[in-house]
């Protein structure tokens, strides 16, 4: 005799939805990590001015299911990368280039999401994913690079639990719970 048959359809309902609950519990706790490389990335060759990805990046539309936390890396001390939102990308492009630095578009000034102009390439930054339209920006950081020079950005996305997941998973398994306890036969 099985464990199930000691169970009616309520109980059997019980042990899947806990059983699933658990699952889920455990996937988001582990969470799931994936990398890339993109290569061949070119530099500004204009000192300490921001420059901005002509497409955003992917949009987190599961934010309220599943937490990311983005890290970049780079191989070059002598570039930055930062992260800015919409609003911020079109201001900066309202601005004419020749008054960039003095209305704060530049490296230093800019309002970056994540990351700045001071940041070290190998130590990078992490960002934890929120909804919104978001575009990468580089710049030089002491003086113009040689036309031609590239840089290497390496990044690394972690995909969790959030607190609805978390209480979805936990709910499941005291549903399931339940529906086990009362379903016995």
């Amino acid at each position: 005799m099985t464990v199930l048959n000691s169970f009616n359809s309520r109980g059997k309902a019980g042990f899947i939805l806990a059983g699933i609950g658990t699952l889920l519990l455990l996937a988001g706790m582990i969470g799931y990590t994936f990398t890339g490389e993109i290569e061949d990335v070119p530099t500004p060759n204009a000192p300490n001015q921001a420059f901005f990805s002509g497409e955003p990046l992917p949009e987190h539309s599961l934010s309220s299911f599943v937490s990311a936390e983005l890290t970049i890396t780079w191989d070059r001390n002598d570039v930055w990368i930062a992260l800015v939102d919409a609003e911020e990308k079109k201001r900066c492009e309202d601005v004419p280039s020749f008054f960039a630095s003095g209305m704060g578009c530049d490296g230093t000034s800019t309002n970056f999401v994540a990351g700045d102009s001071s940041a070290i390439a190998s130590e990078g930054f992490s960002w934890e994913i929120e909804s919104g339209t978001y575009y990468a920006a580089l710049g030089a950081k002491d003086g113009a690079l040689p036309a031609g020079t590239e840089v290497v950005i390496s990044y690394e996305v972690h995909l969790g639990h959030s607190l609805l997941s978390f209480l979805i998973s936990a709910g499941s398994i005291l549903a399931g719970g339940v529906l086990l306890y009362y379903g016995r036969v």
